[in-house]
């Protein structure tokens, strides 16, 4: 059985979570898996209610073999041989830590990805997406709330607060149903992706009473009646903001036919862009908030580019919450990674400048990337509920055998990104990202 600790956190100050919590090690421990513990002074859970347990505390992870976190450990603190799991954040080949990946490589780390574990239907099974949806929306309405202050707009939303001011999902949930968003400017809200995300983003929308318009509507500008003058949010999928792009028949074409332009999910997810287009270019102006909480890649078409903002500078909503915050990624005016300390920028769309803070008569960005940590308590505990399952398996891994013949649980063999310092088969196209 591999010698297990909770590694402490390390990214930032807010970065209070972790991925099991007293009970979740005290339930392991009666089946017989002891887990140490990194001492933490920023935790959500107190040193002491883990050495209640009685759980170990260690001041580093140096002498264990199995390291369980949350964000990327630092690479000065990777050993020999160890088995890291985390959100690593490098599948996508990203730069900032391609240097983590090749320390890996380099001490025959053996690293499992938290983001790769899913069912055999491909849906993840352990995440933070809804608190990341609901912490994203909280927070993109207590922008706007600012910013309609600051340009003297009569708005319910100034009475919405950060989310990190309400700590728990259920405070949340409280004070949002106490507004009245019948009184002052009424808010059109777009949400882009129906996946846990969205949701999330989507509970806060019903927590503030706004009434759900229906996607096809929508697009086809079509408001019925009784959302005239009133608040309303519409949740939009991949088939209603993308179109094929048209392609022209030859001169000498003898074909009369046209191909069909109707959306393919399955064709979508197969071309992206080779053979889709966004067209939330031609919704600009319907709406006051866009919330960004699809998945993106840049294998998909980027939903507006810089030229789009700058010819629809007139056209933009007050604010866009970027919660998947992929810089110069599906919205270019995400130009940068925002924080809980400063949680918007502005972004002015005919120069395409940044401005920190937000301005009157510009586009407010909120990009913040790690949103749970504003929800920190409700975040662990369900982070942990779903880990304390996969624990034992990952302590009980025989790393004297080829990775071929690795017992592990086909949900958490296929999130093993580097086996004993090689990356497996499936992720060798990241050796082009290595220098």
């Amino acid at each position: 059985m591999l010698k297990t600790i909770l590694r402490k956190e390390h990214k930032n100050d807010w970065e209070k979570r972790t991925p099991l919590t007293p009970n979740a090690i005290k339930t392991l421990k009666s089946n017989g898996y002891n887990v140490d513990v990194e001492e933490s002074s920023i935790r959500i859970f107190s040193d002491d209610e883990y050495a209640a347990i009685p759980s170990a505390l260690f001041q580093s992870p140096n002498e264990h073999q199995l390291v369980i976190g949350i964000k990327e450990p630092p690479i000065d603190s990777i050993r020999e041989q160890q088995v890291h799991i985390c959100f690593s954040h490098t599948t996508k080949g990203q730069d900032y830590n391609m240097p983590l990946l090749q320390r890996m490589l380099d001490k025959n780390i053996t690293l499992l990805d938290y983001e790769l574990i899913t069912d055999q239907s491909d849906k993840r099974t352990i995440a933070f997406g809804r608190h990341a949806g609901i912490a994203g929306a909280i927070d993109t309405f207590a922008v706007l709330g600012q910013k309609y202050k600051k340009k003297s707009v009569t708005s319910a939303l100034t009475e919405v607060k950060q989310t990190i001011h309400y700590k728990t999902i259920d405070t949340v949930k409280v004070a949002l149903s106490k507004i009245n968003m019948d009184s002052g400017q009424p808010i059109r809200v777009v949400i882009i992706g129906s996946g846990n995300v969205g949701k999330g983003s989507e509970e806060v929308c019903q927590w503030l009473g706004l009434k759900k318009l229906d996607a096809e509507l929508f697009i086809a500008n079509e408001l019925p009646s009784d959302l005239l003058n009133k608040s309303w949010y519409v949740v939009l999928s991949s088939r209603h903001i993308h179109e094929k792009i048209a392609i022209s028949q030859p001169q000498n074409s003898q074909s009369s036919s046209v191909p069909s332009s109707e959306f393919d999910t399955a064709d979508f997810y197969t071309e992206g862009k080779k053979k889709y287009k966004s067209k939330i270019e031609s919704l600009l102006g319907r709406f006051d908030v866009l919330i960004q909480a699809a998945y993106w890649t840049d294998f998909y078409p980027h939903h507006l580019t810089e030229e789009q903002f700058c010819r629809n500078a007139d056209k933009l909503p007050e604010v866009i919450g970027d919660i998947t915050c992929d810089i110069d990624g599906s919205f270019s005016c995400t130009k940068k990674i925002s924080s809980i300390d400063e949680p918007a920028y502005s972004f002015n769309a005919r120069t395409l400048e940044v401005h920190d803070g937000i301005v009157a008569n510009e586009l407010t960005v909120m990009a913040i990337d790690n949103l749970p940590c504003e929800l920190s308590l409700d975040a662990s505990e369900h982070f942990s509920s779903k880990l304390v399952n996969y624990t034992p398996h990952l302590m009980n891994m025989d790393l004297d055998v080829a990775f071929e013949d690795l017992q592990l649980i086909d949900e958490l063999k296929k999130s093993v990104i580097v086996y004993r310092g090689e990356l497996t088969e499936k992720f060798k196209y990241l050796e082009q990202f290595l220098s």
